[in-house]
């Protein structure tokens, strides 16, 4: 496995400036070499953006998907918003984050049955299919007449659980799947045409892929744009329509390239392995080595089925998910943009634009700031020798997540301050039927879409990339899963905030967010900070 001191490196000199303006040097490069030339990104393989491709289109499919249910659920038809079922905004708020919950705590099951038993490759086809299926009821019964006859509310709880369970499964195993169709291990010395000689460097080469694989997930999460407009001007059915002729197509090059893909077997035996080591790791007295073979040999007289190499690796895999403890609370925050920041939207004078629309800044802010981070900002810090690892780059993450929170709250603050329904937003008499809303702008929501992206650049690619290089090369999917699962926790821990969930205590729950995300970003500091700094992993 990879050091922390590999992980952390930063230079990122895209290979597309190399393309077509170097020549490789076949022979291999000296540990002298490693040392004094520049490392680069690596030429990718077609087979990487085609899976990478597959993944945004799921992605462009649960956020077309997702975006438009709070309007759906919370508002009925006859609402100055549309909706359908009319089940209010706490009502409306739980389901959303029920299917969110769902969609990422079933990546865990999903990546056991991937490592385990099916591999990557049909998990993700499975998974996928499955999500599909999902796709055409929750079209099928958002239909005018469907909903007429008393066909919505059960269409939408099947579509959820197909949704969230498809998905699941194609977000546990779809980013390592992607890393693995780039096989190159060995540095090699490439001849620039200025003369300058460079060395591919394979951690680089993964954070690139990654890096761009996040902007076309965000690309993909554009879909929110589409779908809320439908919803508005044309109807839900026809919001549903796109994704699932999107999801229809995501499946096409599963299909077509199948054989182009590498498919590395599943594991077998290995979970109940790492199972029964951490069991035997947390009797002495939570240290892994006394797992070990000989460890087990002298002091138990135990015969253990792995080798020193394989705890070693579960080591580093333990490692990456003890970093992911506190990342819920970063979730929980993030994903009010899904519900109640919608909420806060309709409140809000629209200017013509559905309240759900808005939300694409976030993505729109991805889009345009991921290239400025990932080939401005760490190239510029690494030429001047500042060290930016993963824990620091996570933190400053959080750090931008505690700021839209903070901005969030003020935000509510001047809703609830303007009228002519001050804290009671389109229900008091002035309000004509709720067709009149507080009288200040929505798109001062702007800052918080835009501070939350910069904050999932900085730790969603990040969260991403280090699951990858920590995790034991037969458990990707696991580790990958377990990173996925704490946006799954974090949405159960939005439920819990159900009873400030409307107006007027929105205030206090966006004041409690930024508040409890302040401590988490001292706390992931306090406990993690040094990462970068010591390469001794800390078990």
């Amino acid at each position: 496995m990879s050091t922390s001191d590999d992980i952390e490196r930063q230079t990122v000199v895209t290979s597309i400036e190399n393309k077509g303006d170097s020549q490789q040097d076949q022979s291999g490069a000296s540990e002298h070499d490693k040392e004094d030339l520049l490392p680069v990104v690596d030429d990718v393989p077609f087979p990487v953006w085609l899976i990478a491709l597959v993944g945004a289109a799921e992605r462009f499919v649960w956020y077309g998907a997702t975006s438009p249910l709070q309007n759906y659920i919370q508002h009925s038809p006859l609402s100055n918003i549309p909706g359908v079922l009319g089940l209010r905004e706490a009502t409306a708020t739980n389901i959303v984050n029920a299917m969110m919950a769902g969609g990422y705590l079933a990546t865990i099951p999903a990546a056991v049955v991937a490592d385990t038993w099916l591999g990557r490759y049909r998990t993700i086809l499975i998974s996928a299919i499955i999500e599909l299926c999902g796709s055409v009821i929750l079209f099928a019964t958002s239909c005018p007449r469907a909903a007429q006859v008393g066909a919505a509310e059960g269409g939408l709880a099947t579509a959820i659980v197909l949704i969230a369970v498809g998905s699941g499964g194609v977000r546990s195993s779809v980013a390592p799947f992607i890393a693995e169709q780039y096989t190159e291990t060995t540095p090699k010395i490439k001849l620039l045409k200025n003369g300058r000689k460079v060395i591919t460097d394979r951690e680089l080469t993964i954070q690139y892929i990654y890096n761009v694989y996040y902007w076309m997930v965000n690309v993909g999460g554009l879909s929110a744009l589409i779908t809320t407009v439908l919803e508005k001007y044309v109807g839900y059915w026809v919001a549903y329509l796109i994704p699932l002729c999107m999801m229809a197509l995501s499946v096409v090059p599963l299909l077509v390239w199948r054989h182009t893909f590498v498919r590395r077997p599943p594991s077998g035996s290995v979970l109940p392995h790492a199972s029964r080591a951490m069991v035997y790791g947390i009797r002495e007295g939570f240290q892994m080595d006394g797992a070990k073979p000989q460890k087990q040999q002298e002091k138990h007289q135990r015969q253990v089925p792995w080798t020193d190499a394989f705890i070693d690796e579960l080591k580093s895999g333990l490692l990456a998910c003890r970093v992911f403890l506190l990342f819920p609370i970063h979730w929980l925050c993030l994903n009010q943009t899904f519900n109640n920041l919608i909420s806060q939207a309709g409140q809000m004078v629209n200017s013509g634009v559905p309240n759900d629309t808005i939300k694409s800044l976030n993505p729109i802010s991805s889009i345009l700031m991921t290239p400025v981070i990932s080939r401005g900002l760490y190239p510029f810090l690494t030429q001047r020798r500042i060290r930016f690892g993963p824990m620091a780059r996570i933190l400053v993450g959080f750090l931008f997540l505690t700021l839209a929170m903070v901005y969030t709250a003020i935000l509510q603050k001047l809703v609830y301050s303007t009228g002519p329904c001050y804290h009671h937003p389109l229900t008091c008499p002035e309000s004509d039927h709720g067709r009149i809303p507080n009288q200040i702008s929505m798109f001062l929501q702007t800052p918080t879409y835009v501070l939350g992206a910069i904050a999932e650049i900085f730790c969603f690619t990040t969260g991403t990339e280090y699951a990858y290089n920590q995790a034991p090369k037969t458990m990707k999917s696991v580790v990958q899963s377990v990173w996925m699962a704490t946006a799954g926790v974090g949405a159960c821990l939005a439920m819990a905030f159900t009873p400030i969930t409307k107006d007027p205590y929105l205030v206090i729950l966006y004041s409690s967010l930024a508040g409890v995300m302040a401590v988490t970003t001292v706390l992931f500091g306090v406990f993690f900070g040094k990462h970068d700094r010591v390469k001794a992993v800390l078990l």
